[in-house]
């Protein structure tokens, strides 16, 4: 079969709404030059029409709008082939695709290391922008897209608000530590700093709390006695992984518990534990608001707690706007049966 008889085929099979760059089919032929002939002399009698030299596509023809052209993500993936170009969405477009932003922007620029025009469709236009960055191109493609959204957000608002900062928790929980560490040794200092502060908070969501936090030492002082039996079969109660905590967790609501834990050779994915305050709301919280039953087993008179009674009303005080009336009951009740007026 000839060059020009396998191009025609490829072009055949090319579905509606579908791209394709001429450096696709360079493997049919060691002539470069006789492929990209033979495609220049071919695209329209299958129906295919050029975005520029090539980059060809083929229409999809709907019923009621006529020819349509093709999606930004099938031009950019054979934009990407054809001109062997990295691609990653400017800083606006990133938090935009990525859902940190809800209002798109003006126009659509990526960031990319060749030297390419902007292309025009019926209905948009994407931009190129190139640029020599490290930062960009060093690192994971998805990875580089959520910090240069980052670095957008940061400078446009100067702090995220708190949904903002879930959403990106949840990003970030997607890549280990060490590649975003990496990958942060190229942006300035300002945004490092931002950005470790997010993952120190993202770790932190991960925590010793419920029974399990009393039987780790806090300030010196141990609330529980059955730390020998919870060492002995290594079951600790985690927030994220097998405890529904409270919402609203504050960094200086934890402490570092990373030396008993290596004293005691317990191997686990964190370093913080739940100071007392904390427990009482994530043990109410848990079963009070989310199981809707009331926690028998937990009668302060069994636990030395360094708090006064003032302070634990506090952390009741803290849960109640996610009471209904029922649960509001049971946690009166709690505080009643627990002698805390």
């Amino acid at each position: 079969m000839s060059v020009a008889e396998e191009v025609r085929m490829t072009f055949k099979r090319l579905p509606a709404g579908g791209v394709i760059a001429s450096a696709q089919l360079r493997h049919l032929s060691e002539d470069s030059k006789q492929v990209d002939k033979a495609v220049s002399r071919i695209f329209k009698d299958e129906g295919l029409k050029k975005l520029r030299n090539g980059l060809y596509y083929k229409p999809l023809i709907s019923q009621y709008f006529g020819p349509l052209s093709p999606k930004d993500t099938s031009i950019l993936k054979s934009l990407k082939t054809q001109y062997s170009a990295k691609l990653v969405p400017s800083g606006a477009l990133a938090a935009y695709e990525l859902g940190f932003v809800h209002q798109a922007p003006e126009e659509k620029i990526y960031n990319t290391n060749k030297r390419i025009a902007a292309i025009r469709t019926d209905n948009t236009k994407i931009s190129f922008r190139q640029v020599q960055s490290k930062k960009l191109f060093l690192v994971n493609v998805k990875l580089a897209t959520l910090l240069s959204a980052l670095e957008f957000l940061y400078k446009e608002y100067s702090e995220l608000n708190y949904l903002q900062q879930q959403l990106v928790k949840r990003h970030l929980k997607q890549y280990p530590n060490q590649d975003i560490e990496k990958a942060l040794t190229h942006w300035p200092k300002w945004f490092r700093c931002k950005v470790m502060a997010l993952i120190k908070s993202k770790n932190n969501e991960c925590y010793i709390t419920g029974v399990s936090a009393f039987n780790i030492p806090y300030q010196g002082r141990l609330s529980d006695w059955h730390q020998i039996g919870m060492l002995s079969s290594n079951k600790f109660q985690i927030a994220g992984l097998n405890y529904q905590a409270a919402p609203d967790l504050n960094n200086d609501e934890l402490f570092d518990c990373s030396d008993f834990l290596s004293q005691h050779q317990l191997d686990l994915p964190l370093r913080w534990c739940a100071k007392p305050e904390r427990v009482i709301k994530d043990i109410l919280y848990s079963n009070i608001m989310l199981k809707n039953q009331y926690p028998y087993f937990f009668r302060l008179d069994q636990y030395m707690l360094p708090l006064s009674g003032q302070a634990i009303k506090i952390c009741i005080d803290e849960i109640r706007p996610y009471a209904n009336e029922a649960k509001m009951k049971l946690l009166d009740q709690w505080l009643l049966e627990n002698d805390i007026h």
